[in-house]
């Protein structure tokens, strides 16, 4: 295992052992506390969830080719495209396919083989790289297990398992570049692009970027400044291979990058507007190199030699090169929010990139493993100054205690993972120094040479074991308290509604909804095979975040549009087909006007009920009434709701609306008075436009000028114009900007979530916030409602209002004309709807189809464009008399991506065929050569 040569399969076989070893080592203990790597936040709303429905489709598809795969799946969300939904996560990760292996009953199973599958393979990428680049054994294979079990990895094993994939990734994208600038083959590189731009769009961003920032340190390392001339034929050769590559992805590439361009995610500012990060970020840069923890994704967690490489990377630079080169770019980039910004695709500086780091890392730890025993006087004594530099670490976390703050609002007490590496980095440079000494003097024999190295490697496995145990277990951090137990989820899935959905015995076309209290219900609809509401992707339709943005939806998020039942909006329920609600029999009182309990699952505290209403749109039907886009934006967020009974919204440039009628009614929502006065003047103070809160216990009263005037209606408060300027937390340090807003009216409260900036994949700054407060029928209860805001701070408003909009039967009557002029369906699938409907002057058929460009219609035999109607959804103009509908779906650009990936294969083949002819026309040169020496 010791023995100084290039890496070779037995390297492999090795590194096997090893590995096997180390996931005991770490992984047994779950076997023991019968833990699953199912996170209950991401891993079971969409990891696992996404897995196991994924499967299913091909499953079906293999038992049933010529029915077609499904592109399109009416139980994600509200109906949406597979690839685009689905192509972030599970769609190009090759290890997903493997599932298939395993029998439906053994999904679960199938997860967790394939987790530690994708570690596993990480440790080879690593070897195939250090093959590559002559870092020779046994330095390789130490190195394989220190980039193994990094902290990066062992985060993902239970948090996002597909964030695994670019560790193995890049060590192959690096690989393949080095071969173009050898001269050799550029296939390596084209298959590793392909493999990236394949497997994941996100990640592939930041390969290509740390590619070629390898690229560049790399070629001046073999060439020097002198030689930069010729750089520009190995750009070229990187960039066409670079597009070969591209262009091999595409049938996935461009189908998901449509679906990213079209989804509801928002750049936001440049940075977060942020110049410099919070402060505690710059300390934690020191402080958690060694240690796993990670702030803004920062994620470092090293092996404790990084300590004694550290020093190296500069006494060596001629040996380490790229290496230095490539960490002191990464430095850099980690200073400031503009850099992390641009790693991340331009939108908040999240530091997800930082899988980079221990890829250098270790391979200079390699390469110092195999200098071990040749250490100069100098050289240790560099070392043994950085541990002393690093040993301060536990002193300081020890000596501040909860003063020191690691995650922004967290108080981070001492531990002892802050002094294990530490005494790992003294245990190691003490071997090295005796190994080293000895060495010098000649009296190093081979038996202590080879103990050295074992202990050498044991350290470093242990050190790994340690920090990840620390990560794990109920003695550190204790993050499998936030795992599922093995063997629960699916039946967690199951009992999402305690079975409620099986009593809904209706074979009509209708959606489930949920209440605003059921926030846990994100993507279970499409394991229940129920056709739902809410959703909680990555990538998620823009056209349905348009619409909940028009209305004002106060549970909007950026990747959860339309979430937590609309907030029990009667009319927006009855739009969307939600037929039945489903939701616990204790949070009945939050269920929409319009819809009652039918039936109940029992009679414990548990139970959940079924609540129907008659009043639901139909799925699709013929609407002559119209509204600008224009006219709409000048009504305030109820009175769009209340529109949308009357008719829908185009924009006139879309669609002829000559035939058409204006809406030219009027909307009968009132805006009611009222007074506002501190109820804890001592916590809270309201003056004007300003609301000052010094504890968020405290309350404000709105109270009505005319109780009655809430009778029998639907009672909104919105407030309008919200800025934040939060009291300071810390003398140094980031004081967050994130609270909760309150309002309490009779038996219910809502409240709206602000996130903090530097929560940046959800901020987004909610200058309104609309709670709907629900109806007290004929007689008000409670004379006020009352405002809560959370954080201490000041609050500006520019204003705060009370809407009613009265409950009537005109509505009913409205509702039973949509239902009336309803299209007859006669075939509903993922992918194909059809119909008839007869009207008696043209129209508009308004459907509950999420809007995209990959609906297509055709109306009597001739192809017609769609329309967008209400912001988010599909319309079709319609003649007068009847009409025979189809709507067909295919997914946006997967036929040119098709075609982008044929031309991808027949320039590799044309590729292959020049290299081939290049290397047989070498032979003849090469024979020469060895004929002459």
């Amino acid at each position: 295992m010791f023995e100084e040569n290039n890496v070779k399969k037995k390297t492999a076989v090795y590194y096997t052992g090893l590995f096997l070893v180390m996931t005991a080592l770490i992984y047994g203990y779950f076997v023991k506390e019968q833990k699953s790597f199912i996170w209950e936040g991401d891993g079971f709303s969409q990891h696992y969830l996404v897995f196991k429905d994924y499967l299913s489709m091909w499953r079906g598809f293999l038992s049933h080719p010529t029915h077609g795969f499904p592109l399109w799946d009416w139980n994600i969300g509200l109906g949406a495209d597979v690839i685009a939904s689905y192509g972030y996560y599970v769609i190009g990760d090759p290890f997903v396919y493997l599932g298939l292996l395993f029998p439906a009953g053994m999904t679960e199973w199938a997860y967790h083989v394939l987790v530690l599958l994708r570690v596993y393979a990480v440790g080879l990428a690593f070897l195939a790289f250090c093959r590559q680049m002559k870092i020779e054994n046994p330095g390789a294979l130490v190195g394989s297990i220190l980039y193994t079990f990094t902290f990066y990895v062992v985060l993902n094993v239970i948090r996002h398992p597909f964030f695994l994939l670019p560790m193995i990734i890049f060590p192959l994208l690096c690989l393949g570049m080095e071969r173009i600038l050898q001269g050799e083959s550029n296939t390596a590189f084209i298959l590793a692009v392909f493999c990236s731009a394949f497997s994941n769009f996100y990640f592939f961003y930041m390969l290509t970027i740390l590619v070629f920032i390898f690229a560049i340190t790399r070629y001046f390392d073999l060439h020097g400044i002198k030689e930069w001339k010729s750089i520009f034929g190995y750009v070229w050769r990187a960039l066409y291979s670079y597009l070969i590559g591209v262009l091999l992805a595409g049938i996935l590439l461009a189908p998901v990058v449509w679906g990213f361009l079209h989804s509801s995610r928002e750049p936001g500012e440049f940075a977060a507007g942020l110049r410099f990060y919070p402060i505690e970020y710059y300390l934690g840069l020191f402080k958690d190199l060694l240690i796993t923890e990670r702030f803004l994704w920062t994620v470092f967690g090293l092996a404790a030699c990084t300590v004694l490489l550290a020093p190296l990377l500069f006494l060596w630079r001629k040996k380490f090169g790229y290496i230095t080169a490539n960490l002191s770019v990464y430095a850099v980039i980690l200073l400031l929010p503009a850099f992390g910004s641009i790693m991340n695709g331009f939108s908040g500086p999240y530091n997800r990139w930082t899988f980079a780091i221990p890829l250098f890392v270790s391979a200079g730890s390699a390469i110092l493993f195999n200098e071990r025993f040749n250490l100069t006087r100098s050289e240790l004594k560099a070392m043994v100054l950085s541990a002393v530099a690093f040993s301060s670490v536990p002193v300081v976390v020890a000596v501040a205690g909860e003063e020191m703050v690691a995650v922004a609002g967290e108080e981070t007490p001492f531990r002892l993972a802050y002094l294990t590496p530490v005494a790992f980095a003294w245990l190691m440079l003490v071997l090295m120094a005796w190994g080293s000494w000895r060495n010098r003097s000649g009296r190093l024999s081979g038996t202590a040479k080879t103990a050295i190295s074992v202990a050498l490697l044991v350290l470093g496995m242990a050190n790994l074991v340690s920090n990840a145990r620390d990560f794990y277990q109920p003695d550190g951090q204790n993050e499998v308290a936030t795992l599922l137990d093995y063997g629960t989820v699916d039946e967690t899935y199951k009992e999402t509604f305690g079975g409620a959905e099986q009593l809904i015995k209706d074979p009509g076309i209708y959606r489930i909804g949920v209440t605003s209290k059921d926030n846990d219900v994100k993507n279970q609809m499409s394991l229940l095979n129920r056709m739902g509401m809410n959703s909680y992707l990555s990538v998620t339709n823009g056209a349905v975040a348009d619409f909940a943005k028009q209305l004002e939806n106060n549970q909007f998020q950026l990747i959860q549009p339309v979430r937590g039942g609309f907030d029990d909006r009667r009319i927006v329920n009855n739009l969307l087909g939600v037929k039945y609600i489903l939701t616990e029999a204790k949070r009945a009182k939050y269920l929409p006007d319009g819809y009652e309990v039918v039936q109940q699952t029992g009679d414990d505290e548990g139970a959940f009920v079924v609540a129907r209403s008659e009043q639901a749109y139909p799925f699709a039907y013929a609407e002559s009434v119209y509204l600008s886009t224009e006219a709409f934006e000048k009504y305030n967020p109820v009175e769009k709701e209340a529109f949308l009974s009357y008719g829908i919204v185009l924009e006139p440039t879309e669609l002829d609306t000559a035939a058409l009628s204006p809406f030219e009614g009027e909307l009968t929502v009132k805006d009611v008075g009222f007074s506002m006065a501190s109820a804890d003047p001592e916590k809270v103070h309201v003056s004007g436009g300003k609301i000052t809160v010094k504890d968020g216990a405290g309350t404000i009263d709105l109270v009505p000028n005319n109780l009655q005037e809430l009778a029998n209606a639907e009672v909104y408060v919105h407030l309008e114009g919200l800025d934040f300027d939060p009291e300071p937390q810390k003398e140094y340090g980031w004081t967050p900007i994130g609270y909760d807003a309150r309002v309490s009216f009779a038996h219910r409260t809502k409240a709206v979530d602000q996130s903090d900036l530097l929560t940046f994949s959800s901020y987004f700054h909610r200058e309104n916030m609309l709670f709907n407060m629900g109806s007290q029928g004929g007689t008000v209860e409670s004379a006020a409602l009352s405002l809560q805001l959370s954080a201490a701070g000041t609050y500006k408003l520019d204003d705060i209002k009370i809407y009613a909009y009265p409950l009537d039967d005109q509505y009913a009557a409205r509702v039973s004309e949509k239902q009336a002029n309803a299209m007859a369906i006669k075939t509903f699938t993922d992918e194909k709807i059809s119909g008839t409907i007869t009207q008696a002057e043209p129209s508009v058929l308004t459907t509950a189809i999420p809007y995209t460009s990959g609906w297509k219609a055709e109306v009597n035999g001739k192809e017609v464009g769609t329309v967008k109607v209400n912001y988010g959804f599909i319309g079709i103009p319609l003649p007068a008399g009847e009409s025979k509908i189809t709507l067909t779906y295919q997914t946006p650009f997967l036929g040119i991506g098709a075609m982008l990936s044929i031309s991808g294969l027949l320039l590799l083949f044309c590729n292959e065929g020049f290299w081939n002819k290049q290397r047989q026309s070498s032979l003849p040169r090469l024979e020469r050569k060895r004929r002459i020496s």
